[in-house]
């Protein structure tokens, strides 16, 4: 059985869906060889658009797309379990990229309790901080959901991404708010950080960057990705 890992935020253009895409082809590549799925939830179907694309054009990524039903509610939400559940037998890391809100009942309320990992990237602007914030209370309440109804781990990982790391006070800045969200609810962020690279927010749906950015850069992919493996793997 596969894990579930979520790149969730309220807050539009923080880079969930180019973060499951980075992610989704380096754990598919080598070293890591990992049989990797994805399912876009996001309304706006960027990764469903570019992976359908690339089949037109006559390539298959590594890993594999599900297709899911437009709505999860109601009665439908026992069509979408079983995709779900296939998927997660089928795969070692089951990816899922939600759409930019919170709501009761909706998707995120729905499926961020199936996850093991919720990563939740923003970037050093007060805005997203703001939106970060609501969105890791409302995971909060999800961890003692999990905890409660199915007595296992639900983890919470925060990342900044989209930082220029020649400006020291945004560094300063984004380490300050990983830092309160570890004091005020526990909550540790990833160390390793997603600049404002080119070929990071230009990813296609097959191009695997893990150990190709240039490692005079002060912050890379390939350390992101070592960093947010080992995540991953120790919780097992």
């Amino acid at each position: 059985m596969g894990k579930v890992i979520i790149f969730g935020n309220q807050k539009g253009g923080v880079g969930k869906s180019t973060s499951t895409l980075l992610a989704a082809n380096a754990f598919s590549s080598p070293p890591f060889n990992l049989k990797v799925k994805v399912i876009d939830l996001d309304e706006q179907q960027t990764i469903g658009y570019l992976y359908e694309g690339e089949i037109e054009r006559g390539t298959r990524p590594i890993w594999e797309i599900i297709p899911y039903p437009e709505s999860i509610t109601g009665g439908k939400i026992h069509k979408f379990l079983k995709v779900f559940n296939k998927a997660m037998d089928e795969c070692d890391l089951l990816f899922v990229d939600l759409p930019g809100y919170l709501e009761e009942g909706g998707k995120t309320d729905t499926v961020s309790p199936m996850a093991d990992f919720v990563f939740i990237p923003f970037t050093p602007s007060d805005k997203d901080i703001y939106s970060t914030q609501t969105y890791l209370l409302a995971m909060l309440d999800k961890i003692k959901q999990v905890e409660e109804e199915q007595e296992r781990s639900l983890k919470v990982v925060p990342f900044v991404n989209k930082i220029d790391t020649r400006v020291r006070s945004q560094l300063t800045y984004v380490k300050g708010i990983l830092e309160a969200f570890d004091e005020v609810h526990g909550i540790k962020g990833m160390k390793n950080m997603l600049g404002l690279y080119k070929d990071h927010a230009n990813a296609g749906i097959d191009t695997n960057l893990y150990g190709k950015v240039n490692k005079m850069k002060e912050l890379n992919l390939t350390r992101w990705v070592d960093e947010m493996y080992q995540i991953i793997m120790d919780d097992e």
